[in-house]
């Protein structure tokens, strides 16, 4: 009696092949996916920031996303935030070792998600020493990808973000990070181009 061919198996194993392919593709789609929803809700470096004009609390006009200087450093929060409050003591260093250091290179500002009277006191109990404006337009704190708090982020002269946090900005590190980005200096064109 001839053996006859186990097509059963060979059904199986194709269709473990197929399963296998799969559990690929479908990786690889939640990676995609993953990356797409961070790239369009988070900041990122190389970002390009939008041009919006501000009001100090002090009455100064301000535009966000513009430095006055050669970079501005932007610290976005609110007065609720148990996380904006643990950073607030970081960001108050931070800008005094940005003036400091920075030579009136750096331009340090606060933005609360909040009322003018709100943010005065806020700024007033943590001691900020940088001024502080106002921003509560939805869409305008989407295009600064400042959907959560606490967010800072340093700028160039061209409105690029060169350094983003957002979290908890608490540790001497995040400081440290934070000064290198803003004396860091840009690679050649050639060369940014290749490493991109």
């Amino acid at each position: 009696m001839a053996r006859r061919f186990p097509w059963s198996w060979l059904a199986l194993l194709a269709a473990c092949a197929l399963v296998a392919v799969l559990a690929w593709q479908n990786r690889t789609l939640r990676e995609e996916r993953r990356w797409l929803v961070t790239r369009t809700t988070e900041p990122y470096l190389g970002m390009y920031l939008p041009k919006i004009a501000a009001t100090a609390l002090d009455g100064t006009p301000l535009t966000l996303g513009v430095p006055a200087a050669d970079y501005q450093v932007l610290f976005f929060f609110t007065t609720t935030c148990p996380y904006c409050k643990r950073s607030a003591p970081s960001v108050a260093q931070a800008a005094q070792r940005l003036a400091e250091q920075g030579g009136g290179r750096v331009q340090v500002l606060g933005v609360c998600q909040c009322s003018p009277e709100q943010a005065r006191s806020y700024a007033a109990d943590h001691r900020f020493a940088f001024p502080v404006t106002t921003l509560t337009e939805r869409r305008a704190l989407m295009l600064f990808r400042a959907r959560n708090v606490p967010l800072m982020l340093a700028l160039d002269r061209d409105g690029r973000v060169r350094y983003a946090r957002v979290g908890v900005f608490d540790t001497t590190e995040r400081v440290q990070d934070l000064v290198a980005a803003v004396r860091r200096t840009e690679a050649p064109a050639a060369l940014a181009t290749v490493e991109e």
